[in-house]
């Protein structure tokens, strides 16, 4: 990063990180442009041989699958405001997920958080087992001592979400951190929910972190998108092998809207934030709600590493509603202008019951032990007016008995 990047602060990068004055007049175009093409013409076959050459030191645009240039500015942009040294976009967070993990683990051991996305449970309880990878699961991840006790000599890094979907379990990162580095092992960040608005885990000692970016990053819920952001050497390396041969590479439409999101994320996270704070207060004090978990409250069990890892408490939260699932479902159906969707990140607030939908193909006792209930309700809180949200709700809620 040069003297003047360090001396941006993440709002003026979240606007031109990776495409300053200088490539302004060269693309001549203010905002970062869209190269909706394949393909790159070389002026010469000696240029074109040596954009090849992975030892000549020329870099340049070869194929879609392997880079574009808006793809480009997108990755210098998120590799700057999560205040990392590179970034590799990816077509979807899971596949970043996937991606990364493949890359690092190879045959290797995995020691995995259970407060996790079901998809990148699944993935790594389930498919990576098929692929000589083997994942040990911490299932209280706040137990310093099980992270420890479960790292052999064939583990290959650690792996947490925080804060977690639907959870909002808080993980500490800059002490699992020092406990991977302890053992000589990357520790790998999920920072989806918080972005980096919110919380730059490299900054507390993460060695990689994954953005589902069809998320909050968006903004819009509309368009699929990923991101893993830590050490340059090794993105590149693979983005020239395992990335070029699975090709999990986002679409430049897709990721030029990104960008456009990249604009207002700081601005969205805190009407997300201070929205959210609302509704759980409110929440919390309804008679149909049995208990709320959103890392504002005081009454989170990580409230105070919350504070401190956080600048603010983000958008999601989940609460358990009263009675038995019929009831949570009495709920949801009674929803007016809150859309029951799995999703999150958007502008508008949505909910959903994890138990029978997203998080759905985990047995019972592993959604049990992810502190999972079929009467927990997660809700995305969105940037709308609060009031109409703790409206809508208060009255869904009304309607168990």
């Amino acid at each position: 990063m040069s003297e003047k990047d360090k001396k941006l602060h993440f709002d003026t990068n979240a606007i031109i990180g990776g495409y300053e004055l200088d490539k302004t007049v060269k693309y001549n175009s203010l905002a970062a442009p869209l190269f909706q093409t394949i393909a790159y013409p070389y002026h010469n076959s000696k240029e074109a041989e040596e954009v090849f050459d992975p030892n000549s030191g020329v870099n340049g645009f070869i194929y879609a699958r392997r880079n574009n240039p808006t793809v480009d500015i997108f990755e210098k942009r998120m590799a700057k405001i999560e205040n990392g040294e590179w970034a590799l976009a990816t077509s979807s967070g899971m596949s970043a997920i996937a991606l990364l993990g493949i890359r690092l683990a190879r045959g290797g051991e995995v020691v995995l958080s259970n407060r996790v996305y079901a998809c990148t449970f699944e993935l790594y309880t389930r498919y990576f087992s098929e692929m000589n990878i083997k994942t040990r699961v911490i299932k209280d991840p706040s137990n310093f001592a099980a992270w420890e006790d479960a790292i052999t000599e064939d583990t290959r890094f650690l792996f947490v979400e925080t804060p977690s979907n639907p959870g909002l379990f808080v993980a500490d990162i800059e002490k699992l951190a020092d406990i991977a580095h302890k053992h000589d092992l990357p520790l790998i960040v999920d920072n989806t929910l918080a972005t980096p608005a919110l919380q730059r885990p490299l900054e507390q000692g993460a060695d990689f972190v994954i953005e589902s970016a069809s998320k909050y990053i968006s903004g819009n819920a509309t368009v699929l998108g990923g991101v893993i952001i830590g050490d340059k050497e090794m993105l590149e390396t693979m983005r020239r092998e395992e990335y070029i041969q699975f090709g999990p590479t986002p679409s430049p439409f897709n990721t030029w809207q990104m960008l456009l999101g990249l604009e207002s994320l700081s601005l969205r996270m805190e009407k997300h934030s201070n929205n959210a704070m609302k509704l759980a207060r409110f929440l919390e004090e309804h008679k149909n709600v049995v208990n709320v978990s959103y890392p504002g409250l005081e009454s989170h069990p990580q409230y105070e590493l919350a504070a401190k890892q956080m600048s603010n408490f983000g958008s999601l939260m989940s609460f358990e509603t009263k009675g038995e699932a019929k009831d949570a479902y009495t709920f949801l159906d009674a929803l007016e202008i809150i859309p029951n969707v799995t999703h999150e990140g958007s502008a508008r607030t949505i909910a959903c019951h994890p138990w029978s939908t997203n998080f759905g193909r985990l047995s019972d006792k592993e959604k049990l032990e992810a502190g999972i209930s079929d009467t927990l309700i997660r809700l995305s809180v969105g940037i709308e007016d609060p009031d109409d949200i703790i409206n809508d709700l208060d009255q869904a809620l009304n309607k168990i008995k």
